[in-house]
């Protein structure tokens, strides 16, 4: 008979339970690393979608604005400085990883634009550099030149020569015009890596021009 311990169990029986016991902890930690990961990875995943989702909708956003110069068509507009009449007439400029454009902006901007278009809609319209002073019965419309480009990893946003970061781990930006019998279209793609976990996301969004421009 096998000796029993003071418990009642004997010596097998407990190196047995032992055993046992470290097989289950053993399962339980590879299971919450498991849990961990995948955790992680999700998180990640989450991060990357946004980070394009945001920086993709901007660009839409802006590429829908380009070439909407007032109430006022562009051949009615008085140009004080002549460089601005080229840069009116190709208001979307496309790169192989680059994007200009010239956007009438939305309130909320700070800081002054490039250009200011006066205007009273109906027979007059003159584009000033900067912001002069608005004469009564005129609306002003402040229009800047916005580039998007890749700079590392990173997508880069300039208005007035000031660059900010809109998303980080870009491995590629590609963009472009797309001529079709519907119309003109912008195609963006974005491919954002994750560099610890090893995770890669590629996003595309196609924006139709409301403003046909010259191809490139």
């Amino acid at each position: 008979m096998s000796r029993r311990g003071q418990g009642g169990f004997s010596l097998l029986e407990a190196t047995l339970a032992l055993a046992i016991g470290v097989m289950v902890l053993a399962g339980a930690g590879q299971l919450l690393i498991s849990a961990h990961r995948s955790w992680h990875l999700q998180g990640a995943a989450l991060r990357l979608q946004d980070d394009a989702r945001l920086a993709l909708l901007r660009m839409a956003r802006d590429i829908r604005q380009a070439g909407m110069f007032g109430c006022l068509r562009l051949e009615a507009i008085e140009f004080e400085a002549a460089a601005a009449r080229q840069a009116f007439e190709q208001p979307v400029e496309v790169g192989p990883s680059s994007l200009n454009l010239i956007v009438a902006e939305l309130p909320g901007h700070t800081g002054a634009p490039d250009w200011t278009l006066l205007t009273n809609c109906h027979d007059q319209a003159t584009l000033y550099p900067r912001r002069p002073a608005n004469p009564d019965g005129f609306m002003a419309i402040p229009i800047s030149r916005y580039r998007y480009y890749l700079n590392g990893t990173s997508l880069m946003f300039s208005r007035r020569g000031r660059p900010q970061g809109l998303a980080e781990h870009v491995r590629a930006f590609q963009v472009a015009l797309v001529n079709t019998p519907q119309g003109q279209r912008i195609d963006l793609r974005l491919t954002l890596y994750e560099p610890v976990l090893q995770l890669e996301q590629q996003h595309g969004l196609s924006v139709a021009l409301r403003n046909p421009v010259a191809g490139p």
